[in-house]
Order: C-alpha cells, then sequence, then structure tokens
C-alpha cells in the first residue's frame, strides 16, 4: 500500500499549491490579534482531526470488506475443491 501511495503521490502536482495557500495563511496570520489565531487555529486543528477520523472510518470499513472477501473467496475454493 505505501508503494501504491508513493506512485499515486509523486503523480501529484500539489507542491505550488499548498505553496501559495501557505503563504496566504501566513498574511492572513499576520492581520489578526493573538486571540483571533488561537481561534482559528484551533478551528484548522479541528477540522484536520475530523478529517483523519472519516479517514479512519473508512479504512476500518476496507479492511473489514477486505476480510469477508477473504473468507468467500476461500469458502469457494474449498467448495471447488
Amino acid at each position: 500500500m505505501s508503494k501504491a501511495y508513493s506512485e499515486w503521490k509523486s503523480n501529484q502536482d500539489t507542491q505550488s499549491f499548498n505553496e501559495n495557500i501557505e503563504k496566504e495563511y501566513q498574511k492572513l496570520l499576520e492581520t489578526l490579534s493573538p486571540e483571533q489565531e488561537k481561534v482559528l487555529t484551533k478551528y484548522c486543528d479541528e477540522i484536520f482531526a475530523s478529517g483523519a477520523e472519516t479517514e479512519e472510518f473508512f479504512y476500518r470499513l476496507g479492511i473489514k470488506d477486505g476480510l469477508r472477501l477473504k473468507s468467500t473467496v476461500k469458502s469457494v475454493l474449498e467448495m471447488m475443491s
């Protein structure tokens, strides 16, 4: 899986996009008070945590599906023997 991810990631052209977003984000932070910066940072952290939660949920579903598929294939192969 890590090899497939590495290949996929190497084909993505996101470097300049991420750099531009980071520059804009830093400009925005410079205009905010420390209190506002804390609120925005906390909000971003919550978004990232929510995304990670969603990814974990779907990953676990994929694992369950894979195990069910393995069991089904094993049963079919046993019936064919």
